[in-house]
């Protein structure tokens, strides 16, 4: 496989995942709750309107992200200059949310999870710079 193809592919499963929010825009409280308590072990969840418009809205803007991304590899040639902004987007995000998951107390596997986002930036730069060289 060449490194333009792994890159495209890289990008195209990042858009499978990021498209994995969309449903959850639209889950009930009690299957939210039922996660939030019983999978990751993070209590009860508060049934507030806040609380579900910032996890329906993120849900949705992780939904949107995949949408830009799988945009790009539909029109490979013509978008495949946009990739060094995504990846260095991704870095700055991975970044940020480390911060702020820190800063709201969340565990540290969940920091990890979501700053994973800066190490696929880079990993992303790393193959688009590699696929230029053998172009």
């Amino acid at each position: 496989m060449t490194a333009d193809r792994l890159l495209f592919w890289l990008l195209r499963i990042n858009a499978g995942v990021l498209l994995l929010a969309a449903p959850c825009t639209i889950l009930p409280f009690a299957w939210m709750n039922a996660v939030h308590r019983d999978l990751f072990g993070l209590g009860e969840l508060p049934n507030m309107p806040v609380v579900l418009y910032m996890a329906r809205s993120l849900s949705l803007t992780y939904a949107l992200h995949g949408t830009v991304v799988l945009g790009i590899t539909l029109d490979w040639p013509r978008f495949r200059p946009a990739v060094p902004y995504l990846a260095w987007l991704h870095v700055v995000f991975g970044c940020a949310i480390v911060a702020i998951d820190a800063g709201a107390g969340m565990p540290w596997w969940w920091a990890a999870g979501e700053g994973g986002s800066a190490g696929f930036g880079v990993l992303i730069l790393v193959v688009y710079r590699r696929a230029n060289r053998s172009q």
